[in-house]
C-alpha cells in the first residue's frame, strides 16, 4: 500500500528552502555551517535545498530560473528571481486561510481534520483574539499588501510618474526606470504596465512581477495615450514590427509557436518547419534563439545570421 503524500510537510520544506534566498543575499559571507549553526539546521539538508533552489524560479525556462553556486565554503546567489524577501502571511491572507480552516472544521468526512484544526489554532495564535474578528479592516495599512500594481494604480489615478527597479528579459539586465505609466492589462495570467519612457522616447511594456521597490513621483506623468493604440488580440504590438527573422523549426518542437510570437509555415524538404517571428529586441532574439538552438535555426535576414553567428562564436570562446 502506497503512503499518503504528506502535503503540508513539503510545503513547509519549500517555504524553509525560499527563505535561505533573503539569508544568504542578508549575510553573503556566512558559509553553510555558519548559516545551519544560527538556522539550527543540518549542514547536509542546507546543502540539499539550495540545490534544489536551483530548479525553482518564475518560469519554466533556464532564465527564468534562480542562479546561485552552493559549496560548504561559500553560497553565491546570482540571481534570486526576485524571491529576496522572506515569505509570510499579510494580515489579509492570513485572514481569508483561517475562516477556510474554520469552515473546513465543520466539514463532515474530512481526512485530516485534526490538522485543520491545528493551523486554525496557529493563526488564531499569530493573529490574536483582537485582530482574528478585525484582520481585514487595518490590512490596506499593512506594507506588504501595497503591492506594486496597487501602487501603479495609484499613480495612473494621480497621474503621476513612477520610478522602479525592473529585471529585463529581453536585456537580461537589471535596471532603475523613471516611466509615465499608462495603461495596466492582464494577458496569459500576468499583469503588464504599458509606460511612456522618456529616456527611450517611446512605450514599453513592464512585467509587474519584475518591479521591485516601485515608487510614486511628485512630477505629473504624460503617457502619451493619443499614440497608444491597443489591440487585445495583439497587447504586445507584435503585429506593428516590421522587422521578421526567418526561423527553421524542428517539426519535434513547433509547440514553442504556443508560448512565443512564432508564425508557422511550410514544410521544408529536410522536415523542418518555416517560420517567421517578429524583432522586437535583436538582443534578446539572439540569446532567445542561442537557447534553443537544438529546436531552432535562424536563416534570415543575413545582418540577424551574421550577428548569430558572431555571439556563437564568442560564446564557444568564452569556454576556453
Amino acid at each position: 500500500m502506497s503512503r499518503p503524500v504528506d502535503s503540508p510537510a513539503k510545503l513547509d520544506t519549500l517555504v524553509r528552502a525560499l527563505n535561505l534566498i533573503p539569508y544568504f543575499q542578508a549575510y553573503p559571507e556566512r558559509t553553510v555551517l555558519e548559516a545551519a549553526r544560527d538556522l539550527g539546521r543540518d549542514p547536509a539538508r542546507l546543502i540539499d535545498e539550495l540545490t534544489r533552489l536551483a530548479c525553482c524560479g518564475v518560469g519554466p525556462w533556464p532564465e527564468e530560473l534562480v542562479d546561485l553556486t552552493a559549496t560548504y565554503k561559500q553560497v553565491q546567489i546570482t540571481n534570486s528571481q526576485g524571491m529576496d524577501r522572506p515569505l509570510r502571511l499579510t494580515p489579509t491572507e492570513a485572514g481569508v486561510l483561517l475562516l477556510t480552516l474554520e469552515s473546513l472544521e465543520a466539514m463532515p468526512g474530512l481526512t485530516d481534520r485534526e490538522a485543520v484544526i491545528s493551523a486554525a489554532a496557529k493563526l488564531r495564535g499569530i493573529l490574536g483574539e483582537e485582530t482574528v474578528a478585525i484582520y481585514d479592516s487595518f490590512a490596506a495599512d499593512d506594507p506588504a499588501e501595497h503591492t506594486s500594481q496597487e501602487i501603479l494604480r495609484e499613480a495612473m489615478e494621480a497621474g503621476r510618474r513612477v520610478r522602479f527597479t525592473y529585471r529585463s528579459h529581453s536585456s537580461d539586465r537589471t535596471s532603475t526606470r523613471v516611466v509615465d505609466p499608462a495603461r495596466i492589462f492582464v494577458t496569459g495570467g500576468e499583469t503588464y504596465l504599458t509606460a511612456w519612457e522618456e529616456s527611450s522616447g517611446r512605450h514599453k511594456n513592464f512585467r509587474a512581477d519584475r518591479m521591485n521597490q516601485v515608487r510614486i513621483l511628485d512630477d505629473g506623468s504624460t503617457p502619451h495615450l493619443e499614440s497608444l493604440p491597443f489591440d487585445s488580440d495583439d497587447p504586445f504590438g507584435y503585429r506593428l514590427i516590421t522587422e521578421q527573422a526567418e526561423l527553421l523549426i524542428h517539426p519535434e518542437h513547433t509547440w514553442l509557436a504556443d508560448y512565443f510570437p512564432v508564425t508557422l509555415g511550410e514544410v521544408a524538404e529536410d522536415g523542418w518547419v518555416s517560420a517567421r517571428m517578429p524583432v522586437g529586441s535583436k538582443e534578446w532574439l539572439v540569446r532567445f534563439a542561442l537557447g534553443q538552438s537544438d529546436r531552432l535555426k535562424v536563416t534570415g535576414p543575413p545582418e540577424l545570421v551574421a550577428e548569430m553567428r558572431d555571439s556563437t562564436a564568442s560564446a564557444l570562446a568564452a569556454y576556453h
